[in-house]
């Protein structure tokens, strides 16, 4: 395990080996996906008082993403005609370690910890498409474009997991949150009222 650690630490510092070199045992980058997202589930006090429900939650989402991304990024370099040497697996996850420091932002002030956030989020960014350009040899801005387009399958995810969990009583649905998902459901019920008269 400290072996995943020690090349997170060396992904965040440009520094990234051959595909093959990240072709771990299962359980190393399971054991990490895993720690990321009960990571994530503290910091969201506003989805509810259910903490194992919101560890679910996470855990669901967390694996679901990583999964997601992995398929979506290996299909996505295929057609920049890349040539598998390995799963993307491995790389995905400690390309993402960096989150494991995330609760700290916490810490600082409003303002300081959503720019923290933010900063944490871009250089993760950086470094995964630093490591898949690398290990791939398809250009960065293929990657960074990949990236872009999967980003509104996991804000679909996120959304179809969300409603998941509420339904499960696993976490409560914040307010402004409820309010979007029902607002085109009320515009539709209202057109609908519309052409009857």
């Amino acid at each position: 395990m400290r072996i995943l650690f020690d090349d997170a630490l060396d992904l965040v510092r440009f520094r990234v080996r051959p595909l093959q070199y990240y072709q771990y045992s299962f359980w190393q980058p399971a054991l990490l996906l895993t720690a990321l997202g009960i990571i994530a589930s503290a910091g969201a006090e506003g989805l509810g008082d259910n903490v194992q429900g919101r560890v679910a939650f996470f855990l669901l989402f967390t694996w679901l993403e990583t999964l997601l991304f992995t398929q979506f990024m290996g299909l996505w370099l295929r057609l920049g005609k890349w040539k598998p040497s390995g799963s993307l697996f491995g790389l995905v996850v400690a390309a993402n370690g960096l989150q494991i420091i995330e609760p700290l932002t916490s810490w600082l002030p409003d303002d300081a910890a959503l720019a923290g956030a933010f900063a944490l989020s871009l250089l993760t960014i950086m470094v995964l498409v630093h490591a898949l350009a690398t290990v791939s040899g398809v250009s960065r801005k293929r990657i960074l474009l990949g990236v872009l387009l999967f980003s509104p399958l996991a804000m679909l995810l996120m959304g179809s997991t969300l409603s998941l969990a509420a339904s499960l009583d696993w976490v409560k649905v914040p307010e402004e949150l409820g309010i979007e998902l029902q607002q085109p459901a009320q515009g539709a019920s209202d057109g609908g009222d519309a052409s009857a008269v």
